[in-house]
């Protein structure tokens, strides 16, 4: 007999400030209760609602994003949000100018392949968003080869899927474990807590030394970004792949199950999963140890009734990967 999926929270896409921290707006994009309604990073989040909810309005609310734009020599960019203009209609210098960075380009490109994950589909904006966006998107956020690369293999470039895994598996093998290793040992850094066992100790608070050592090694949201690259990225070389998940798997603390499950985990405890409560700060690209740098905390019980996505994230996560 089969185990049974874990239930998630109502999804209520106008959901008031009493009932949820996130709502969608009128321009199908997550926002959140704050503020500043998180406009400037509302593609992530949308990219994350979807993947929880299934809401086909967030694929069309992020695609909406990309223009080719006359401000911009008639290139494609993406905006951050529909919104975040000064009083002509231009970008607003206020929020970076309102251009995306490489991470935003990521969360577009992810969204679509899970998009085409459940459709079957090749979605039209794909091939176009990656054959049109400039090199530099923005100043100071120029294409890294791997990002290229691995944009390629997204549509079918089967050499530059093969190039890309092998240079990030001698990157993170021979540079990036090593480092964290090394940083984790000198600091004294242990390993992750579950929630009930977690005493905030924020990184600010800390020596200078151990500031310096965090900035060197390879960060929580930096790991969150590969493995969700990781877990859309063709199964041309499985093996391969493979490889790279259990390499970034050494540097995914040890109770941060949604970074394991998008690397390929299996065996991830049902009753962990479960208890999770929603938190405030972005457990899922933080930490529950001494490297925190957020203000995370648990939020008080029955405070929101919907779209917990942190929560939802992780019971989805597990009902897709670990239950047959």
């Amino acid at each position: 007999m089969s185990e049974e999926k874990l239930p998630l929270s109502p999804y209520v896409p106008d959901a008031s400030k009493d009932m949820a921290y996130y709502y969608i707006d009128e321009h199908n994009l997550c926002l959140t209760h704050s503020w500043d309604n998180g406009k400037p990073d509302s593609i992530g989040r949308t990219m994350i609602t979807y993947e929880i909810y299934d809401d086909p309005k967030l694929i069309e609310g992020i695609v909406n994003l990309w223009q080719y734009r006359a401000d911009f020599n008639d290139k494609m960019v993406g905006m951050r949000h529909p919104d975040i203009h000064d009083a002509k209609g231009r970008y607003a210098k206020g929020y970076w100018h309102n251009r995306m960075s490489r991470d935003h380009y990521n969360y577009t490109l992810i969204a679509l392949k899970l998009w085409e994950k459940r459709t079957g589909k090749r979605h039209p904006k794909l091939e176009e968003i990656i054959k049109e966006t400039p090199f530099g998107i923005r100043r100071m956020a120029r294409w890294t080869l791997g990002l290229i690369l691995w944009s390629k293999s997204l549509v079918g470039n089967k050499f530059a899927l093969w190039i890309f895994l092998m240079s990030e598996l001698f990157m993170v093998n021979l540079i990036y474990v090593p480092i964290w290793k090394l940083g984790m040992k000198l600091a004294k850094w242990d390993e992750e807590v579950d929630q009930e066992d977690w005493v905030k100790t924020l990184l600010q608070d800390q020596p200078k030394w151990k500031q310096r050592i965090d900035k060197i090694i390879y960060p929580s949201y930096a790991i969150s970004f590969s493995a969700k690259q990781l877990y859309v990225t063709p199964d041309s070389f499985p093996k391969m792949k493979k490889a790279l998940q259990k390499s970034l798997l050494k540097m995914v603390g040890k109770t941060n199950y949604v970074q394991q499950m998008y690397l390929g985990k299996k065996d991830i405890p049902r009753d962990k999963v479960e208890a999770f409560k929603t938190m405030r700060g972005g457990r899922w690209s933080g930490y529950l140890h001494g490297r925190s740098d957020r203000n995370m905390y648990v939020f008080p019980k029955g405070k929101y009734t919907a779209n917990l996505q942190d929560v939802d994230l992780v019971r989805h996560l597990y009902n897709e990967t670990q239950i047959d």
